[in-house]
């Protein structure tokens, strides 16, 4: 089975244009390629849309109830926009979470898809919380991730720092204003069978208030190939924010076409069933 590690054509550590840019934070690129051993990027990305809406355990009851397959199907898909600008941003957002869990070795404990009260509609939350278990103490990492499908036929533009960089940025300086209680409660009330009893346990106790000590922050786009630029780097890289972060930049050739490709066969299963 193909995983978004065998995607990264292309990794590099993002570094300032000229001399008088000065950087307060870490950058990195990553290049998708649309294609690995004839399974394309959008189909891989199929396969992963259930678990970013469902918990792995709710999909699986559903199956073991012996009740309707069929609907078991359909509430898999029930739950994915239909509308091509939320499959858009909820792609990038899922994209971004596979990467951090496949790449660069973290679990997920939260995504806010999951809290969408419809399937056309965003949480306004942050997207997503993981943790890498594999260290003492655990290592936690709040993902804010921003997508765009820049340029358009309506706007040519092929630059972000006045768009989702700006946007991120203004997300994670307010961080420390909101009250993360609702997403450490949530979490410890949904934790998956994937953790083991102790691991469970710690992690219930990390994520009691005050919170972790040792929790990060990192930034994601998710963007086309076409707008990759020097003065977006150097934006990112060096504008000031109140909450520490790390910066990964995903770029992928069309943002649009991929999430038509990857929501596209359940929109046809779901057609199919109807």
């Amino acid at each position: 089975m193909s995983k978004l590690k065998h995607y990264v054509a292309q990794e590099l550590v993002l570094a300032p244009s000229t001399a008088g840019v000065t950087t307060v934070r870490d950058g990195y690129r990553a290049v998708l390629a649309d294609d690995y051993k004839g399974y394309s990027l959008g189909k891989y990305l199929t396969g992963q849309l259930p678990k970013h809406y469902r918990t792995l355990d709710g999909i699986a009851s559903d199956f073991e109830s012996g009740n309707s397959c069929l609907e078991a199907v359909l509430g898999i898909i029930a739950c994915m926009p239909t509308v091509g600008s939320f499959q858009n941003s909820h792609c990038g957002e899922i994209a971004a979470a596979q990467f951090v869990e496949e790449v660069l070795g973290y679990r997920r404990l939260y995504s806010k898809l999951t809290m969408t009260t419809s399937e056309n509609t965003n949480a306004h939350k942050m997207d997503g919380l993981f943790v890498k278990t594999s260290c003492d103490p655990y290592e936690y990492l709040f993902v804010e991730a921003k997508s765009s499908i820049l340029p358009t036929e309506s706007t040519k533009a092929k630059t972000h720092r006045s768009g989702i960089l700006t946007s991120m940025l203004n997300s994670l300086h307010t961080y420390d204003d909101d009250d993360p209680r609702f997403e450490f409660a949530r979490i410890r009330d949904n934790l998956e069978s994937s953790f083991n009893e102790a691991e469970a346990a710690k992690i219930r106790s990390d994520l009691t208030p005050p919170g972790p000590d040792n929790l990060k922050f990192l930034g994601v786009s998710v963007t086309n190939a076409c707008t990759v630029n020097t003065d977006d780097d150097d934006f990112i890289l060096s504008k000031q924010c109140d909450t520490e972060f790390n910066y990964y930049a995903l770029v992928v050739t069309d943002l649009a076409k991929l999430a038509k490709d990857a929501y596209g066969r359940w929109i046809k299963m779901k057609a199919a069933a109807a």
